[in-house]
């Protein structure tokens, strides 16, 4: 007898869950699947049994989000813009647009995060869900990709560092300055 000795195994149905699972079925349709070969098994025993085969166990939540969705067809040439407050024609302005929006994801984020901790605090909660601590990781991860806010902090940092050191920085203006001239090009003149 093969398999890892469980009762799906045991029932001769080992490969065929192993399979059902790694070709992206649901465990709730590969629990079907085994009612329907006339094996009544818990959520469980599927876990254990695929964690014998090194097969990690998909989050139900993913396949119950997707279960009743219908394809989106879009015809990128005919999206509409009018609705939105930045011009097509203007790059800056579409640029300022999505940091704008990509702003307000974060803060929603940020509430959401901050009132999980505030429930933690209450007693309403043992633990801020790890979810909600990851998604506002994207959500700055997000921001930060879309405004190059780490950048500008670490060159803030920077003009600190360089003026504690007694030089002065010239022009603070530029985000990242174009074409600054190493130290070593200016003493070969």
């Amino acid at each position: 007898m093969s398999g890892c000795g469980c009762k799906i195994c045991k029932a001769g149905l080992g490969d065929l869950v192993n399979e059902l699972i790694l070709d992206g079925n649901s465990p709730k349709s590969v629990l079907t699947e085994l009612e329907n070969q006339g094996l009544i098994v818990s959520k469980k025993l599927l876990k254990k049994h695929l964690a014998a085969f090194e097969i990690d166990y998909p989050s139900e939540q993913f396949f119950e989000e997707f279960e009743d969705c219908e394809p989106v067809t879009i015809e990128l040439n005919d999206i509409d813009f009018s609705e939105y407050n930045f011009d097509i024609n203007q790059p800056e302005s579409v640029i300022a647009y999505l940091q704008k929006l990509n702003l307000k994801v974060y803060l929603n984020q940020m509430r959401i995060t901050l009132q999980a901790q505030q429930d933690v605090i209450d007693g309403k909660a043992l633990n801020v869900p790890t979810e909600v601590l990851r998604n506002l990781a994207i959500a700055y991860g997000i921001l930060d990709k879309s405004t190059a806010m780490g950048i500008r902090v670490n060159q803030s940092e920077a003009i600190k560092t360089v003026e504690s050191m007694g030089f002065t920085i010239a022009d603070k203006n530029y985000l990242l300055p174009p074409n600054v001239p190493n130290k070593t090009d200016t003493e070969t003149d």
